[in-house]
């Protein structure tokens, strides 16, 4: 192991918050060696969604170099934005938030390749919706597009659904929420080709070593039924179907639900070590980081059908590693019902979803998956 590879973990983990952020941010955005035979400047957001596609090329820096000559350093996308010119790099990523204006992104992208023409720039989307909105203003400067899950359908990127994305046509059409009309975000089909998985959350710092140092917690003796605790508050059609969600669980007699009450993180994952079930909705996206907290906690995840999506690894194998209920969740009880008469089946579930997740990491999946940036 190369003798920053600690450092560079230790940094890593501090950008998740803390005292020692600032000291980590400027440990991450170091110069370039000058014998560097791979050079990867990587431009993130500052938000742990971001991070956590963000740090797996952190904690695996001393791999990604023996492997590939990969020197990994991290600078913050508003430079790049600004048009703050960076050091030279061979391959540079850029993470934006969803909100970044289109054309100020295309602006940048445009001085970036007309400064370092030879540099490979790939594009980091950790939105939490499916789509590509920023993809009509990335394609011309990028090689690939890396995101957390992907349509499996890749035609599905290509059409306008109402009110911006598949989620919010579905919901907002099964409770009668306007959505006015389809939202075309003019995804040019050349981008498919391009399209790449990266990790989704199971990368955030708190879950490699959730995962790696510590052992799934025991199914026995657990005295919740479902985890149940769900935000209800949003945009229309979010608060519309989380709202209906928490009702239809909370009419099922004789389960036994998370009680009232905030928690702080600590408590909210020990809650779920002592849940048999967890269920979780959708978010503004399918991906949410409490189907993560579930596989790390044992809790078997209960989620709307996720056979629409991929991801890599594939955590959302029906009946393998989740348990699916329709979108309109009409069949939440009998899913709740026959898992809990079946403890053995459970616990093979939620040794399957930790089990991959734990694979996944310990093996260097994310090296191997990576190899198509260094080609």
């Amino acid at each position: 192991m190369a003798p920053w590879s600690a450092a560079d973990r230790r940094a890593g983990r501090a950008m998740s918050g803390g005292a020692a952020k600032p000291l980590a941010a400027r440990w991450l955005n170091r110069g370039f060696p000058r014998n560097a035979a791979c050079r990867v400047l990587i431009y993130y957001t500052d938000s742990a969604i971001c991070w956590s596609q963000i740090y797996p090329f952190v904690h695996h820096a001393a791999a990604l170099q023996a492997r590939y000559g990969a020197t990994i350093r991290c600078a913050p996308v508003q430079a790049f934005l600004e048009g703050r010119a960076g050091p030279e790099a061979d391959i540079v990523l850029i993470q934006p938030w969803f909100t970044t204006p289109a054309e100020d992104l295309a602006r940048a992208l445009e001085r970036l390749c007309t400064r370092l023409p030879q540099a490979r720039v790939s594009f980091l989307d950790s939105f939490a919706h499916n789509d590509l909105r920023l993809g009509q203003a990335v394609e011309p400067y990028i090689r690939y597009y890396l995101k957390k899950s992907l349509f499996r359908d890749r035609e599905q990127y290509l059409r306008a659904f109402r009110g911006d994305t598949n989620l919010t046509e579905y919901y907002s059409d099964l409770y009668g929420v306007e959505t006015g009309e389809p939202v075309d975000w003019t995804v040019p089909a050349a981008l498919l080709d391009r399209l790449r998985f990266s990790p989704n959350f199971f990368t955030a710092p708190r879950f490699v070593s959730g995962f790696l140092e510590h052992p799934l917690p025991p199914a026995s003796g657990r005295s919740i039924d479902v985890q149940s605790r769900l935000g209800v508050t949003g945009s229309p059609w979010y608060t519309a179907m989380r709202r209906d969600a928490q009702a239809r669980i909370e009419r099922i007699p004789d389960l036994t639900l998370s009680p009232p009450g905030k928690l702080s993180l600590a408590e909210f994952m020990a809650e779920l070590s002592d849940a048999r079930l967890c269920f979780s909705p959708f978010g503004y996206g399918e991906l949410c980081w409490r189907d993560i907290e579930a596989f790390q906690a044992g809790a078997v995840l209960i989620k709307p059908d996720m056979s629409h999506l991929e991801t890599a690894p594939e955590l959302y194998e029906a009946g393998v590693t989740y348990l699916p209920v329709r979108w309109d969740f009409a069949d939440l009880e009998e899913v709740i019902r026959t898992a809990l008469s079946d403890e053995e089946r459970c616990a093979q579930i939620a040794r399957t979803a930790h089990q991959r997740v734990r694979t996944y990491l310990d093996r260097g999946g994310f090296v191997q998956d990576m190899a198509f940036l260094f080609a």
